[in-house]
């Protein structure tokens, strides 16, 4: 079922309605074996490429994320224009700039990027007088794409774990999204530089493309060798890539979708899924957006493992706790270059 492409996980979502986030629909064989696949990826590499031809439209691709889209149309506005989106209270909102020398890095976060009014109020404060309805149109749309597509892959990972069906619709109703553009200038040379330092997603799941320029590295293996370095790794620093230890660069083919696990489904899942370290390295002359879809639980949710994936055989990894601490907990300065921040807070055993 899944084809291994640059060390990461190929699976093709061929025969899976992109709306059955309720369940497999019609046919029950074709889900069993994606969801499967998905686990496999999930547990063993933290990730794979989902690919669902005819999600997204060529059209609304390059609307999105091609030469003059939306992306690069919100990164060429003026700095001062861009820095009056802004979120004091939570510091991975608004538009954030880098703050790390030799790394150039802009992103803009969009919180519940499908709600009436959180793109309009975006494109209202960048584009005063006119909103930009194109802008707003092709992000509404390409997110309602992508989101169709993480829904899917969550519920199959509920669905593995042993979570009944009333539960999996429960927790969906708790889940937030969050949308990330990120604009990485070109460095101009053949040498890769660091673009964003390797982390783990604090979320449920990532769902990532981009503009048909590579760049994210994703660590091999389950954790093997803590990705080459740990938390800070440069590209000079870590082993050639496919050895153990060392950086995967998946190349996504068009209508591909990098999808990445985060703690919190880790948590979920009673530590059966891994959530691995990544990495954007760029080099040569274009710039490089991406875009990310994010699912989150809300801020007040209790978040522990789901009952089907805790027994007698495999006893709770993680303590409930709620998810705005643990963002608390990671945002803390003593806590920002610890590639382990979940198990330091929540493993069972820790005291806290």
């Amino acid at each position: 079922m899944a084809n291994m492409h640059g060390t990461i996980p190929r699976i093709d979502f061929a025969g899976i309605d992109p709306t059955a986030a309720a369940g497999p629909g019609g046919d029950s064989s074709r889900w069993a074996a994606v969801r499967a696949a998905v686990m496999d990826a999930l547990c063993e590499h933290g990730g794979f490429e989902a690919v669902m031809d005819g999600l997204i439209s060529p059209e609304l691709t390059a609307a999105m994320m091609g030469p003059g889209g939306a992306a690069e149309s919100f990164f060429s506005l003026p700095p001062g224009t861009k820095a009056l989106y802004t979120n004091k209270e939570k510091l991975y909102l608004g538009y954030v700039a880098s703050f790390i020398p030799g790394m150039p890095y802009e992103s803009l976060s969009v919180m519940d990027p499908l709600s009436s009014d959180a793109v309009p109020s975006l494109a209202g404060l960048m584009w005063p007088g006119t909103g930009n309805p194109s802008f707003c149109e092709t992000v509404q749309a390409y997110m309602e794409k992508v989101s169709a597509l993480e829904a899917v892959v969550r519920r199959m990972v509920l669905e593995s774990v042993g979570a009944a069906a009333e539960h999996a619709g429960e927790q969906g109703k708790t889940t937030s999204l969050r949308l990330r553009l990120s604009a990485y200038p070109a460095p101009g040379t053949a040498e890769g530089r660091v673009g964003l330092p390797a982390h783990r997603d604090t979320s449920l799941l990532s769902v990532l493309t981009q503009n048909g320029i590579d760049g994210i590295e994703v660590e091999l293996g389950r954790g093997a060798g803590g990705g080459g370095g740990g938390e800070w790794a440069r590209p000079e620093q870590s082993p050639v890539v496919g050895g153990k230890g060392g950086w995967a660069r998946p190349t996504l083919s068009p209508g591909g979708f990098l999808v990445l696990a985060g703690d919190m489904l880790r948590v979920l899942t009673n530590g059966r899924v891994f959530s691995p370290l990544h990495r954007v390295v760029v080099a040569g002359e274009r710039t490089r957006y991406s875009c990310i879809l994010f699912s989150n639980p809300g801020d007040d949710v209790v978040v522990r493992a789901v009952d089907g994936a805790v027994d007698a055989e495999h006893p709770a990894v993680y303590k409930p706790f709620v998810y705005s601490e643990y963002l608390g907990f990671i945002f803390s300065k003593e806590q920002y270059k610890n590639p382990n921040k979940l198990e330091t807070f929540a493993a069972v055993g820790i005291d806290g």
